[in-house]
């Protein structure tokens, strides 16, 4: 109203009108009736306004501040899974986002000590003091605060014995093993108490990486469970073998997992609100997609049962829209009516109760109808009694325990989730829900009711229920080549069937650069490649064909470049021989001064070529046997080859050249002894000698049988000699005889034609 009077005053003075009349004018203006300014309805929850009133205006409380302006999902919902993207995921962190920033603005200024981001449902989790809160409550754009509750971590509930499998046998999932589905390629989650690593049932199927593990206390930077609920439920969905029987429904699948509670074993409700979100981008990046495919919350809001809480339908509907599925165990307030237990009773949840072996509703499943739209509850059920689980394993050991309840119920349907989307990458939640919901074992009275729902899961009446709606799949029958060579043309031909009939489109998912895939017929493809040499190694390949309908099949297989093979390097070699003998070389004869640069290749000798002269025996293993004519000397040579494993022969033959020669004679060295007057001394004269023909021919040598005096080598002064056996002289100085007395012998080769030496002098000191 002021700014009416001021705009009334202005025109006065401007026209110059009587004072008069501007008095007039103003008296109206100030006995206008005065508009009241509405003030704003407080946004503060009544069970959160009874803490504040109970504590001292300083004494901070946590909560949870939910702003105006919610994020429409619609136009980012999935229909094909096969197409999931990250658009809804960047749409809900830009919502509003400069109106949160504002509101955390003022939050800083008043000296929080705790705020967290909730975008998936546009609020802020915050711990302040009570006057900061009501102040806070009056501000625009605020919707509601309430309190940040706590929520305790289900308790672990053991069973009985019970027959091996019976639950798997229960709900038909051999029978989609049979098919050769079993949860390959899809990601399960689960929100609990954690998951142990190190059970061997489940170790080996952890995703890993700083994706597959969220911890919002901060307490543990890889998975771990503090009470063995969050294992024994994962090993439901994901579970192997390794204790003998089968305990998992999904054991092809990989897991991840959200621990909502901390160590001591309770969550705030803004801690699951962040694990909801981590789910539908756990690397916080919106241009990879590693969502999980299906998820399982074996919890509920203990103590509210029969009550519609709608606290995490923003976050349920939001990993829905994205094509993620969830699945809530329906909670064990049993057996009395409406007992359902949110969230699992949210329009958007799909809840699992329990039965017994018998296949009679387990006396503790929470029955319906549905507190929050009047809908059947639970949806389903699942086998919840006395199921056989891995437990925490103290390090790796192979535990198990019996356990029941319908947190042990609601991994089933998860698990069966996973094989049919296993057999139907595209199926959306939707429609998985609905294959599994028209296909159930009817139980109890007929058709759907209270206490087992829609019916008992059967995963393959819903495989059959989506393959009469959806069509079947193609198949790919090849079998990929999986090794290629550096530099060298790689080619698989990739063959396809489908039942449907219809061209396959083929794709390349995952391939190495340079790696090109070309359709040649409806069911043919062609995969061609040439590995260049920085390729060496291990490459992985997804080729994927497709049907007009949309479906698909995917083979994943590896290849193995080697390094291209290279040639052996011959080398040239030389020998010398005698004249009128044969050459004998041994392995590895001409392969000896050979190499590969290839390690681990064997060399072999081939096309050997005869010589010019005389003739030529040779051997793979390199060695061979020379004959030259008996009377022949002079050079003569051969060639080969030298070839490796693969077969690839060197690029330029071995030359072996052979030097045939006379047999030479043997060389004798003087020697010199002393003895006594009148005294006998045997002298080893043979001991300096050598034959030069030894290092060719080892059976030429100097032979100690045929050593001799020359006659004209007489000892000079009287004395006597003797050639003994073995090539040794005994002399023996004439009687009386003081002085130096020489003489000389002579000695043979023991070649066929032997040669003589020379004569050599022997020198005998007596004195």
């Amino acid at each position: 109203m002021r700014d009416a009077k001021s705009r009334s005053m202005r025109a006065c003075g401007a026209a110059m009108l009587a004072l008069a009349w501007c008095a007039g004018v103003q008296a109206a203006v100030m006995q206008a009736p005065v508009k009241q300014t509405p003030v704003k309805a407080t946004a503060i929850d009544p069970e959160l306004e009874a803490e504040l009133s109970a504590r001292a205006p300083y004494e901070e409380v946590a909560v949870i501040v939910s702003l105006v302006g919610k994020l429409n999902h619609r136009p980012y919902a999935v229909k094909d899974r096969r197409q999931r993207d990250n658009r809804l995921f960047r749409a809900l962190k830009e919502n509003r986002k400069i109106e949160r920033e504002s509101h955390k603005e003022f939050l800083h200024g008043r000296g929080v000590r705790r705020m967290q981001e909730l975008w998936t449902s546009n609020s802020i989790a915050v711990t302040a003091s009570a006057d900061v809160i009501r102040e806070l409550a009056l501000r625009a754009g605020v919707e509601s605060i309430r309190l940040d509750s706590i929520l305790q971590a289900p308790a672990v509930s053991y069973g009985g014995t019970a027959t091996p499998e019976w639950n798997l046998n229960a709900v038909a999932i051999p029978d989609l093993w049979a098919l050769g589905y079993t949860g390959a390629g899809i990601v399960v989650a689960n929100m609990d108490t954690g998951v142990d690593p190190y059970h061997p049932d489940l170790a080996g199927r952890w995703r890993g990486g700083g994706n597959s593990w969220f911890d919002p206390h901060g307490e543990h930077a890889t998975p771990h469970d503090f009470s063995g609920h969050g294992t024994q439920t994962m090993s439901i969905m994901v579970g192997g073998d390794i204790g003998g029987s089968a305990i998992g429904v999904a054991p092809g699948a990989a897991w991840i997992a959200a621990k909502l509670y901390n160590d001591a074993g309770w969550a705030r409700y803004s801690d699951i609100h962040l694990a909801f979100q981590w789910l539908l981008d756990p690397d916080g990046d919106p241009a990879t997609l590693d969502a999980p495919d299906v998820v399982n919350a074996s919890w509920g809001l203990v103590g509210s049962a029969g009550q519609c809480i709608m606290e995490f339908g923003n976050d349920i509907n939001a990993l829905k829209t994205a094509g993620i599925a969830v699945t809530f165990a329906a909670g064990n307030d049993g057996s009395a009516p409406l007992t359902s237990l949110s969230p699992g009773n949210n329009p958007a949840g799909f809840a699992t109760g329990a039965v017994e072996p018998t296949l009679a509703v387990a006396s503790f499943s929470a029955r319906g109808e549905s507190a929050c739209d009047g809908t059947v509850y639970p949806k389903m059920v699942a086998p919840g009694v006395n199921i056989n689980a891995a437990d925490l394993s103290f390090g790796g050991l192979p535990l198990y325990s019996s356990v029941s309840g319908t947190s042990y119920a609601a991994p089933h349907t998860a698990g069966a989730m996973a094989l049919l989307m296993n057999a139907y990458p595209g199926v959306g939640v939707g429609d998985l829900e609905a294959a599994l919901t028209q296909s159930a074992q009817d139980l109890g009275v007929v058709g759907a009711d209270n206490s087992y729902g829609y019916g008992l899961v059967n995963a393959l009446a819903a495989y059959q229920n989506l393959h009469a709606r959806l069509g079947s799949p193609p198949e790919i029958v090849s079998t990929p080549t999986p090794t290629a060579t550096q530099g060298l043309s790689y080619a698989y031909k990739v063959m396809a069937g489908d039942p449907d009939g219809g061209p396959l489109g083929f794709t390349l998912d995952n391939a190495p650069v340079g790696m090109t895939i070309k359709t040649t017929s409806d069911y043919i493809a062609w995969i061609g490649w040439r590995p260049t040499s920085a390729q060496i190694g291990t490459y992985d390949v997804t080729v994927r064909a497709t049907d007009p309908a949309g479906l698909y099949a995917t083979q994943s297989f590896s290849i193995a470049v080697a390094k291209a093979n290279a040639a052996p390097l011959a080398a040239n070699d030389a020998y010398t021989m005698i004249k009128g003998g044969t050459l004998n070389v041994a392995a590895p004869g001409v392969l000896a001064n050979d190499n590969d640069p290839d390690a681990g290749d064997t060399l072999t000798a081939t096309n050997f070529n005869q010589p010019q002269v005389g003739t030529l025996a040779g051997k793979a293993d390199g060695s061979f046997r020379y004959t030259p004519p008996p009377t022949y000397t002079g050079m003569t040579s051969f060639s080969y080859l030298a070839r490796d494993s693969a077969g690839l022969a060197s690029k330029t033959a071995g030359f072996v050249s052979i030097a045939v020669r006379a047999n030479k004679a043997p060389v004798t060295v003087g020697d010199t002894d002393s003895t006594w007057p009148g005294t006998p001394v045997t002298i080893y004269v043979l001991g300096n000698d050598s034959d030069p023909d030894t290092a060719i021919d080892p059976t030429n040598h100097i032979d100690p049988a045929t050593v001799f005096i020359p006659f004209t080598g007489k000892p000079d002064h009287g004395g006597n000699v003797v050639v003994n056996a073995g090539g040794s002289i005994t002399y023996t100085p004439k009687p009386g005889f003081i002085g130096i007395e020489t003489f000389m012998y002579a000695v043979k080769d023991s070649y066929s034609t032997p040669a003589i030496s020379k004569a050599a002098y022997v020198r005998v000191d007596v004195y």
